[in-house]
């Protein structure tokens, strides 16, 4: 298993350049466990690059996004 400090690392980066980006989006939104989740499943695979894992968190965060705008309310 990883370091627990690097999925703690990339969550962090990955968490609040979302913010940064996604303005309306309240800092203790669900996505926010879902990510975390999401970085603890990576981290349990065997990914031990903070950078590498901020990058996928971010692309998984878009496409969480990208279905729910495609998915009726």
């Amino acid at each position: 298993m990883a370091d627990p400090d690097v999925g703690s690392v990339a969550f962090e980066r990955a968490w609040k350049v979302y913010l940064l980006i996604n303005r309306g989006v309240h800092e203790n939104d669900e996505r926010r466990a879902t990510l975390h989740r999401f970085i603890r499943k990576r981290c349990d695979a065997g990914v031990t690059d903070a950078e590498l894992l901020v990058v996928e968190a971010l692309k998984y965060l878009k496409r969480l996004d990208q279905s729910e705008a495609g998915s009726p309310e």
